[in-house]
C-alpha cells in the first residue's frame, strides 16, 4: 500500500506530524509513505526514516513576489505528473486548508481528512472522500496521530508518540564544546521577545559559564542575532541559513534551549534538547512543547492567548511576550538546566 500525507506548512507543524509516522511505521511497516510539503521544509521532512518520498510545493516562494504567479500553473502541473506517477492508493490531508485540500486532489487518488468540525477551514472538506472528526481541543501531535490513524483503519494510539529521529551527528566546526541555544526567532511579530530581555538573558548565560548559539532564517532574524551578540564573547551567530540535517545537528547537540513558540523549538523538543519555551498569543495546550524536560512559561497579559499575529494594544506589538519578565525566565532556566543535566560531546 502506498500513501500520501499532505501537511504543507509550517515548521512546527510538520514535526509535530513526526509521531504520526512513527506510530503507523510500527503498526504497518509494510506501508509506504509519501510526503507532499513545501519546498522550504522539505530538508526536516527527510529527516524522518519513515518518508519515501518527498514532494515539493512553492506556495510560499510564489506568493512573494506577483510576477511568479504565471509559473504556479506549470509548477503544479509537474506535481501532478509526479505524484500521478506514483499511483497512490490513499492521500490523507493532514491539515485540513483549501490549499492543503486542493494540492492533496492532485494526486488523483481517494483524501481522507478532517470532518467540517475539526479543519481549521471547513470548506476544504468538500474535497475528501472520507472526513474523520478529531477533537480540536487535543494537542496538534495528537490531533495527526489521530487523523493519520484512523484514515488507515488502525486502532488510535495511546500513550506518548516518538518523534522516530535518528541520532544527530557532529554540528559544523566552529562551535563550542557546550552551548545554549537562543532560538530568538517566530513568523508572528506578536510572538517576539523585546531584545533587550534577550541581550539581559545572554549575558546572564555567558556569566553562568555558557556559550550562546543564535541560528537565524532571513535577513531580519540575522540582524537581530548579531545585534543581540554585539560585543560579546562567548556569542555565536550561524554563518549561513542551515536547514535538515545540518541544522539537526546544531540543534540536537544544545545543551539547553530557550525560545519562543517557533519551529526551531519544536525541533529542539524532537531532538530532546531540554527546552524553555516562551508562550504570549498562542496556547501551549494546542501547539506547545510536546515530550519531557520542557518548561513553558505563559504570558500574564489579560488577553493572552489572543491569537494575533500582529498587534496594535502596544507601539512595540508585544503586549503578550513584554508580560514575561526577565527575572521569572533566567530562574526557570537554573532549574530547566539542574533538573536536565546534558554531558557534553567530545571534541573532535
Amino acid at each position: 500500500m502506498r500513501v500520501l500525507i499532505v501537511k504543507l506548512s509550517s515548521f512546527g507543524d510538520v514535526v509535530h506530524t513526526f509521531p504520526a509516522l512513527t506510530d503507523l511505521r510500527e503498526a504497518r511497516p509494510d506501508v509506504e509513505v509519501d510526503w507532499l510539503v513545501e519546498e522550504a521544509f522539505a530538508p526536516f521532512v527527510r529527516l524522518h526514516p519513515g518518508v519515501a518520498e518527498v514532494h515539493t510545493l512553492a506556495f510560499r516562494r510564489l506568493r512573494t513576489s506577483p510576477r511568479l504567479w504565471p509559473s504556479l500553473g506549470r509548477d503544479m502541473l509537474a506535481v501532478r505528473r509526479r505524484l500521478h506517477a506514483r499511483r497512490y492508493d490513499l492521500v490523507v490531508d493532514l491539515q485540513g486548508l483549501m490549499k492543503s485540500a486542493l494540492a492533496a486532489r492532485l494526486a488523483g487518488a481517494p483524501v481522507a481528512g478532517y470532518d467540517e468540525t475539526s479543519a481549521r477551514e471547513p470548506a476544504a472538506t468538500y474535497f475528501y472522500r472520507r472526513r474523520i472528526a478529531v477533537p480540536k481541543t487535543l494537542h496538534a501531535v495528537e490531533r495527526t496521530r489521530r487523523l493519520l490513524a484512523t484514515a488507515l483503519g488502525l486502532a488510535v494510539p495511546s500513550g506518548q508518540g516518538d518523534f522516530g529521529l535518528a541520532a544527530v551527528g557532529a554540528p559544523p566546526p566552529g562551535l563550542p564544546l557546550r552551548y545554549a541555544l537562543v532560538l530568538h526567532a517566530a513568523s508572528w511579530p506578536s510572538k517576539l521577545w523585546p531584545e533587550p530581555r534577550w541581550r539581559s538573558l545572554i549575558e546572564g548565560l555567558l556569566r553562568d559559564g555558557r556559550s550562546v548559539v543564535l541560528p537565524w532564517g532571513g535577513g531580519e532574524e540575522k540582524a537581530r542575532a548579531e545585534r543581540l551578540a554585539a560585543g560579546l564573547d562567548g556569542v555565536v551567530v550561524l554563518p549561513r541559513v542551515m536547514a535538515g540535517a545540518e541544522l539537526a545537528a546544531v540543534i540536537g547537540n544544545g545543551e539547553v534551549a530557550v525560545g519562543l513558540d517557533s519551529g526551531l523549538m519544536h525541533l529542539a523538543a524532537a531532538l530532546g534538547v531540554p527546552g524553555l519555551w516562551l508562550f504570549g498569543p498562542t496556547d501551549p495546550g494546542l501547539t506547545g512543547p510536546y515530550g519531557d524536560g520542557q518548561v513553558v512559561i505563559r504570558s500574564t497579559y489579560a488577553e493572552a492567548p489572543c491569537y494575533r499575529r500582529t498587534c496594535d494594544r502596544t507601539p512595540d506589538g508585544l503586549c503578550c511576550m513584554s508580560s514575561i519578565g526577565l527575572d521569572a525566565v533566567r530562574a526557570a532556566m537554573v532549574t530547566l538546566g539542574a533538573q536536565n543535566p546534558r554531558s557534553p560531546r567530545e571534541e573532535g
